[in-house]
């Protein structure tokens, strides 16, 4: 007996179902986004399927009404259409420009007289992704120990606008206060670009290389993180003094070959004479 009744119950409870919700993770504000709602109805009949945004409605599709579908627009966002079929119900919304997060839910409903409902809900977060990595300027090829260097990372355009970050062999730079992040003036879709700079002066004890990387980080949920790397070369004082004597080392190599080929040629000459 026992065993009848919880093979009803997953009768009932499966006799409808959303198959497949797709919302996505991210929604870029300069075009529009595509919800979708996918369902099994099996014997039940459709009432009605409407999409919410948290808890405000914004779409609603009732095949028993005319018209059958009825858009909702509010506040940060427009509800541009939808279209629905016999197993699935599509909205597409125009985010509004200001980096928020959002639950959107999908609600099926059945006909009489059981008037079921089934829910599902997904986040969806407004941002725009920067189209490339940080670019470094400033970095030269090579520095000396004790030198100081001044560079700059810029971030491409998105939203919200990118937080940057520097690290000196894997090690994080605090900014000083004239080193935070700055940000250029909005495009469109609210967009901005920003920068920051990093002054750094090399120890006095510093040889070989040093890895300086500059990280681009979108604060949202999830975090989007872009990098790019600079290799810089440390020439020590040893280094450099070695670089020294072997040029003179060079040139004087170079004056005794030219002294030797001048007198090779006067003895040519006088023996030509003979």
């Amino acid at each position: 007996m026992k065993l009848l009744i919880l093979i009803l119950i997953c009768a009932i409870t499966t006799a409808y179902k959303i198959s497949n919700l797709k919302v996505p993770l991210y929604a870029d504000p300069r075009r529009a986004a595509e919800l979708s709602c996918h369902f099994q109805m099996d014997d039940e009949k459709l009432h009605s399927v409407k999409w919410y945004r948290e808890m405000n409605e914004i779409f609603r599709y009732t095949p028993g009404q005319e018209p059958d579908i009825r858009l909702f627009n509010i506040s940060g966002i427009v509800v541009q259409g939808g279209e629905c079929q016999v197993d699935s119900c599509m909205v597409r919304v125009m985010p509004h420009p200001v980096a928020t997060r959002a639950g959107y839910t999908c609600e099926v409903s059945t006909e009489g007289p059981k008037f079921e409902i089934v829910r599902e809900t997904k986040q969806m977060t407004v941002v725009a992704m920067p189209d490339k990595d940080p670019i470094i300027v400033g970095a030269p090829e090579t520095v000396k120990p004790g030198e100081q260097i001044l560079l700059n990372c810029t971030s491409a355009l998105s939203l919200p606008p990118a937080e940057i970050n520097w690290y000196v062999d894997g090690e994080l730079q605090k900014p000083e206060p004239w080193q935070r992040t700055e940000l250029g003036p909005p495009r469109d879709g609210g967009l901005r670009a920003s920068w920051r700079v990093l002054r750094y002066t090399m120890p006095t004890t510093a040889s070989g290389s040093l890895r300086i990387r500059c990280e681009s980080i979108l604060v949202v949920e999830p975090p989007v993180e872009r990098e790019t790397t600079s290799i810089i070369t440390v020439f020590s004082h040893t280094e450099n003094s070695k670089f020294v004597s072997t040029k003179g080392i060079s040139e004087g190599h170079s004056k005794s070959g030219t002294r030797v080929t001048i007198w090779t040629l006067i003895i040519i000459l006088m023996c030509l004479s003979l």
